[in-house]
């Protein structure tokens, strides 16, 4: 019995993104996209930009468990 449940538990896991972008983080957390660059801002989450040597445009992603771990302290 425990071992169908650490599979449940690891497939649920597995299915979490470690990053996503604002929508991600929008269907994930319902966090809209000023919110997520306002905490990025103040140093509450964390987050990556993904660009190219020479362009000005990127991608920036969210570290999800710096979301889950703010969320978890506001309680």
């Amino acid at each position: 019995m425990s071992t169908s449940l650490q599979i449940v538990q690891s497939a649920e896991v597995a299915s979490l993104p470690e990053f996503g972008d604002h929508r991600t983080c929008r269907a994930l957390f319902n966090l809209p996209r000023s919110t997520l660059y306002n905490l990025v801002s103040e140093g509450k989450i964390r987050s990556v930009s993904l660009r190219k040597r020479g362009n000005k445009r990127g991608r920036r992603l969210f570290d999800c468990s710096s979301i889950r771990e703010y969320l978890r302290s506001l309680s």
